[in-house]
């Protein structure tokens, strides 16, 4: 069981969903350097299983936040190279995975594994973005409407509150911007956008330990 309170990302970004991904957990890393405990960031090409194998049993860290394609079996990093599948074993640590599908089978295995918390989708994770925007992310303001929301579940549990506050926060910022994506003030491309968050919102699982804290 993990007795420090370092974390570990993955960032791969070799296409335009992982690229916004990755850009946008530059918060989670900005906020991460504020705090005592030790944060590896395996980001583009260092997001490969070998590194992320090796980071995971040098480090053993407490929270680890995974960015990447996935399914219900498995999550990718670096051009899609399985990093976590249903051999797994992340003992004590608190697994939040934004990829698609991972909490629909795999959370639970993970658990069974020692994992003690897994976040993640129980359906596909989405969110829009803004093509003018594709080589500036961070400057998407659309994507954000997604992002900044689903950033919330690491952010909150890097600061030492509970994985359960942390659903429910980012849950709570999410549904403020579905909100904001209907009203009249909303442009086309955010109402039409809304209807993806709304199921990302339904889709966020928590299982595992709620209470549990970094």
């Amino acid at each position: 069981m993990p007795v420090n309170k370092s974390a570990l990302i993955t960032r791969p970004h070799h296409e335009v969903v992982t690229n916004y991904l990755c850009a946008w957990s530059e918060d989670v890393l900005n906020m991460n350097n504020k705090r005592a405990g030790a944060v590896y960031d395996l980001k583009g090409d260092k997001a490969t299983k070998k590194n992320f194998e090796s980071y995971c049993k040098k480090h053993n860290p407490a929270f680890i936040f995974l960015n990447g394609h996935g399914n219900e079996d498995v999550i990718a990093g670096h051009d899609d190279e399985v990093l976590v599948d249903s051999q797994g074993r992340f003992e004590g640590s608190i697994i939040y995975a934004r990829s698609c599908d991972a909490g629909r089978k795999l959370g639970d295995v993970l658990l069974k594994n020692g994992v003690t918390t897994f976040i993640g989708y129980s359906r596909k994770f989405i969110f829009s973005y803004d093509p003018s925007k594709v080589y500036h992310p961070r400057n998407d303001k659309l994507a954000g409407l997604f992002l900044e929301p689903s950033n919330l579940v690491a952010t909150t549990i890097l600061k030492g509150h509970t994985a359960a506050e942390a659903d429910s926060r980012s849950k709570d910022a999410m549904y403020k911007n579905f909100r904001k994506m209907l009203s009249s003030a909303a442009s086309y491309e955010e109402r039409y956008a809304a209807r993806w968050l709304w199921g990302n919102i339904s889709s966020q699982v928590l299982l595992g330990k709620a209470e549990q804290k970094v």
